[in-house]
C-alpha cells in the first residue's frame, strides 16, 4: 500500500505544492525541491533522491511534470513514478526514458495522452486538472461574488510582448520558408479545437528551423524535429493571437503577469479572457479552471475538453473566431445579470467536480491497483 510519497516540486517552474493535501489524506509526503543541472545526468541529484527514498521508506515518487532523472531513479529502485502532466509543450516527453516500466503518465490533455500511448508508454491516463477547493473557499467565500465591485471590464493573463517571434529572430532562414511557416500560422490562428501545425510542417523545414534556433537534443531523446519545431511555431501563434485579440476587442484590457496576480482580479473583472496556448491541443488549462473556481466570468476560446466539461453559455462562454469573440465580449459586458449567473454556475461545477483532493485520491488509486 502506498503511504510514503516523495513529491518533487521543481524550483525552475514552481507550482502550488501538493504536499499539504497529500498529508491531509493521511499520507506521509516528503517534499523535495533540489535543482538539477541536466535532466538526464546529474549524479548529485540522483544520490540525494536515492538517499531520501531509502531514509523515508518511499513507496512512490510524484511530480507535476515529467523529470527523466526521477524516472531513472525509480526504474533502478523499482518504484512507481507518477507525473501529472499539466502544461504543454513538454520537450522532456521526447526523452527515451518515457518508455521505462516505472512510469505513470497522467495527462491533462487527451491528445498528449494518446501521443504517449502511441509511442509505446504503458501506463498513460487522461487526467484533467483540478483546484484546491478548500483553499478557494477560504480565499473566495461562497456568496461574496454577489458583493463584488468591478474595477475592470476585461482582464487577460500575459503581455502584448509575450511569446517568441521565431521568424524575426532567426537568421539564415530562406524567405520562402518564412512564408511557408507564416502561412501555417495564419491558417492555424483561425481554427480552434484542432491543431494541424505538425501535419503541415515538413521535416526538412522543421530541421532547418531548429538548426537556426540552436536547438539540439542528444541521444537520450527521440528524433522528432517536427514536434519540436511545431512547439516553437505554436508559441508564436499564441503570441500573435493575444495581440490580435487586444486590437479587435476595442476595449481597454487589464494585463497581469501571472496567475497569482490574476487571483486578485478574477472577481474585479467583468470578463476574464483566457487564451489557451496553441500547444495545448484539446485540454483545459489550469488558468481557466482557476478563474471559474474564484467565481469569475470566463470567456475563452473553444477547446474540445472545455466543451466536454462545461456547458457553453451556462457555466462558461467560448468563442470560435475573432468576430464571435468581439460579439460575445460586447454582449456580456452589457448583460450583468446573465454574466454573473454564468460565473456562479461555473464556480459550482468546479467546486463539485474538480477537487484536487478527489483527483489525487483517484491518481493514487490507479497506481496502487496497477502495482498490486
Amino acid at each position: 500500500m502506498i503511504k510514503n510519497i516523495l513529491y518533487y516540486n521543481n524550483p525552475s517552474s514552481p507550482k502550488p505544492s501538493l504536499s499539504p493535501i497529500l498529508n491531509s489524506m493521511g499520507l506521509h509526503c516528503v517534499e523535495f525541491g533540489d535543482i538539477f543541472e541536466d535532466s538526464h545526468t546529474d549524479a548529485s541529484f540522483v544520490m540525494k533522491v536515492m538517499n531520501c527514498i531509502q531514509s523515508e521508506g518511499i513507496h512512490m515518487v510524484l511530480s507535476r511534470e515529467y523529470i527523466p532523472l526521477l524516472a531513472s531513479v525509480c526504474e533502478m529502485k523499482k518504484l512507481p513514478y507518477a507525473s501529472w502532466i499539466s502544461s504543454c509543450p513538454q520537450q522532456e516527453l521526447l526523452s527515451k526514458t518515457i518508455l521505462y516500466k516505472c512510469n505513470y503518465f497522467f495527462c491533462f490533455d487527451r491528445v498528449c495522452a494518446n501521443r504517449l500511448a502511441g509511442i509505446g508508454c504503458e501506463n498513460v491516463y487522461h487526467f484533467p486538472l483540478a483546484v484546491d477547493t478548500a483553499a478557494v473557499e477560504e480565499k473566495f467565500p461562497e456568496g461574496e461574488e454577489e458583493a463584488s465591485t468591478y474595477a475592470y471590464d476585461i482582464s487577460l493573463l500575459g503581455s502584448m510582448q509575450d511569446g517568441r517571434e521565431i521568424l524575426g529572430e532567426l537568421e539564415g532562414i530562406p524567405a520562402y520558408v518564412k512564408g511557408y511557416i507564416n502561412g501555417i500560422e495564419e491558417a492555424q490562428i483561425r481554427v480552434y479545437g484542432y491543431n494541424f501545425v505538425q501535419e503541415m510542417l515538413e521535416e526538412e523545414v522543421a530541421r532547418d528551423v531548429l538548426d537556426k534556433a540552436g536547438i539540439q537534443y542528444g541521444e537520450m531523446y527521440f528524433d522528432n524535429p517536427v514536434q519540436l519545431a511545431a512547439d516553437l511555431i505554436n508559441e508564436e501563434i499564441t503570441a500573435k493571437e493575444r495581440r490580435r485579440v487586444a486590437e479587435k476587442l476595442g476595449h481597454e484590457i487589464k494585463m497581469y503577469a501571472n496567475q497569482e496576480e490574476g487571483q486578485c482580479l478574477y472577481r474585479q473583472s467583468k470578463i476574464n479572457l483566457y487564451i489557451t496556448s496553441k500547444s495545448t491541443e484539446s485540454g483545459m488549462e489550469q488558468g481557466a479552471l482557476d478563474i471559474l473556481a474564484a467565481g469569475g466570468f470566463c470567456l475563452t476560446n473553444y477547446q474540445p475538453e472545455t466543451a466536454e466539461f462545461f456547458e457553453d453559455g451556462k457555466e462558461i462562454v467560448m468563442y470560435t473566431d475573432m468576430a464571435d469573440l468581439v460579439q460575445k465580449a460586447d454582449y456580456y459586458l452589457q448583460h450583468e445579470e446573465e454574466r454573473e449567473a454564468i460565473a456562479k454556475a461555473g464556480r459550482e461545477k468546479v467546486m463539485a467536480q474538480f477537487s484536487l483532493h478527489d483527483r489525487l485520491t483517484d491518481l493514487l488509486g490507479i497506481v496502487e491497483e496497477s502495482v498490486g
